[in-house]
C-alpha cells in the first residue's frame, strides 16, 4: 500500500476543514448563547422594573382610594347631620304650625261654633 502524496493531503485537508467546521460551529453556538444570556438578564431586568413601577402605581392608587373613601365618610356623616338637622327642623316648624292651628279652632269654636272636621285636631 503505497501512499501518494495528493491522497494524503486530501486527507489532511479533510480533516484540517472538518476541525475548521467544528470549531466555526462552536463560536456560532457560543455567540448564540451569549446573545441568549443577554436576553434573558435585559429581560429580567425590565420586568424587574414593571413590577416595581406596578407596584408603586398600585400604592399610589391605594392610597388616594383610601383618601376618597375617608372624604366620602365625613361627607356621608355630615350629610346625616344636617339631615337631622332639616328634619327636627321641619318637625320644630311643623308642632308650632300644629298648635297654631289648634288654638285657631278653639277659638273659631269657641266664637262661631265652627268644628274643624279632621279628628287629630
Amino acid at each position: 500500500m503505497k501512499l501518494d502524496v495528493n491522497n494524503a493531503l486530501t486527507v489532511l485537508s479533510g480533516l484540517l476543514m472538518v476541525v475548521g467546521a467544528i470549531y466555526r460551529l462552536a463560536q456560532v453556538e457560543a455567540n448564540i448563547n451569549t446573545k441568549i444570556t443577554r436576553l434573558e438578564s435585559t429581560m429580567n431586568r425590565a420586568v424587574d422594573e414593571l413590577k416595581d413601577g406596578l407596584v408603586d402605581r398600585l400604592n399610589a392608587t391605594e392610597k388616594k382610594l383610601d383618601i376618597h373613601l375617608t372624604e366620602y365618610t365625613e361627607k356621608k356623616l355630615f350629610a346625616e347631620y344636617r339631615h337631622n338637622a332639616t328634619d327636627k327642623l321641619l318637625e320644630h316648624k311643623f308642632n308650632r304650625l300644629r298648635g297654631l292651628i289648634k288654638q285657631l279652632s278653639g277659638f273659631l269654636n269657641k266664637k262661631s261654633g265652627f268644628v274643624l272636621r279632621d279628628d287629630e285636631y
